[in-house]
């Protein structure tokens, strides 16, 4: 008796453990809903899902004189406009869109993209698929809120590194990055494809890898010796003619050395460097350019610029060894904490770029910048940046040309 009785208790135990797994199985519970405060902007979370406001603002004012150029003028602009968002649908599966609300000069009154991809992570490999600049040099992986200038170096600028549509591979470890793209042109270039004028875009092969055999980060400061190499390949495809030009290290304005629209394919290789010694850096580049027109000419280019930087308040700059790149630097004491006054930063720069090659055409040239740059970052996402520029311009058949310009920036985002 007493033995039947264990046994129906055991039976009826079994029984509604199995009951309690099938509902279990049959109805799975809701993943849980949740937002959480990062940065400036909150986070959205349902179960793997992640979901993200971001934008930022860059408001410019700023003055020029020219010794011949009839650009003397002060004036004020929007620089930068992006909304976007980012986030992932699960662990691996991630993206991230940025609309750029006030474009360029050059395409003045559209509405443009500037990161848009959809990437796969895995532990230390991920694959993106879009509109992206994984492969670009140093100072153009550094985002627009960071670089210590208002305005990138003359060699970013003028071989036309940036965003392009495509897709790309990138590994890395604490220490270094790689990455290798296959690119077609970018999702802000127009499609002129009526009356069959046009055929295929342009694309583009292109690689980049960097280490760092110094980088030590702690409180007080991080120690760091940062290398890296970069190589792309352009093929013009039946899209525009390459054209190479610079501005005299303003966002606005003429473009005094260039050359004409000639190129049909080239070839772009650099190396570049950085040290970071607790508040004091520097980072150089140079890249060489070489090309082929329709015709089967060549011609070359080449330039270099050299920053150095010291943070009077202490800061380092945010080393991201697995990026090879610089982000954001927070300050150590915000402006409002008691005797916070933020993070300021004092930066010089030599900028170099040589269009000499006589294929260029009329306005071929050299043109050697000096800039002097004041940083203040008040608080996390508010940055203050006031840039002084003198900009050489020797041109080799037309007349030669000096450029003041003085920029004050003022920026947020989140």
């Amino acid at each position: 008796m007493k033995k039947n009785l264990i046994t129906k208790v055991a039976l009826a135990a079994l029984a509604t453990a199995a009951g309690a797994s099938a509902a279990q199985a049959q109805t799975p519970p809701a993943p849980t809903h949740s937002t959480s405060w990062t940065g400036t902007v909150g986070e959205d979370r349902m179960g793997e899902a992640r979901f993200k406001m971001r934008g930022r603002f860059q408001y410019d004012v700023y003055s020029q004189d020219w010794d011949i150029g009839a650009e003397d003028q002060t004036r004020s602009y929007v620089r930068r406009a992006f909304l976007g968002v980012q986030g992932r649908l699960t662990e691996h599966w991630r993206y991230k869109v940025d609309f750029v609300l006030a474009p360029g000069d050059d395409a003045a009154g559209q509405v443009g993209v500037d990161d848009a991809f959809l990437e796969y992570v895995n532990d230390d490999w991920s694959i993106v698929i879009g509109e992206a600049n994984i492969t670009s040099p140093l100072e153009d992986r550094i985002s627009s809120l960071d670089v210590p200038f208002t305005e990138r170096s003359s060699i970013i600028n003028t071989y036309e590194f940036g965003r392009r549509a495509g897709v790309g591979f990138i590994t890395g470890g604490a220490n270094w990055s790689a990455a290798a793209a296959l690119q077609g042109d970018s999702l802000n270039n127009a499609d002129n494809l009526s009356g069959g004028a046009n055929g295929d875009e342009s694309t583009a092969v292109s690689g980049r890898f960097t280490f760092a055999p110094i980088f030590e980060s702690s409180p007080e400061g991080t120690t760091l010796v940062h290398l890296g190499l970069h190589a792309r390949q352009r093929e013009r495809g039946g899209d525009a003619l390459f054209q190479y030009r610079t501005r005299p290290l303003n966002g606005r304005g003429d473009r005094l050395v260039s050359s004409t629209a000639l190129g049909d394919q080239d070839f772009t290789y650099g190396a570049e460097a950085s040290v970071q010694f607790g508040a004091f850096g520097a980072q150089a580049e140079y890249a060489r350019m070489d090309g082929e027109t329709t015709l089967g000419a060549e011609y070359e280019s080449d330039g270099y610029y050299v920053d150095v930087y010291w943070s009077l308040t202490g800061e380092s700059r945010n080393y991201r060894g697995n990026q090879g790149s610089f982000g954001a630097i927070a300050p150590r004491n915000p402006l409002g904490t008691e005797g916070g006054l933020g993070h300021w930063m004092v930066s010089a720069r030599y900028d170099f770029i040589d269009l000499t090659d006589t294929a260029f055409g009329a306005n071929r040239g050299e043109q050697t910048a000096y800039a002097l740059g004041l940083d203040w970052v008040p608080i996390d996402h508010v940055r203050f940046k006031l840039n002084y520029a003198q900009s050489e311009m020797e041109r080799t058949t037309a007349s030669d040309d000096e450029a003041t310009v003085i920029t004050l920036r003022s920026q947020f985002d989140f």
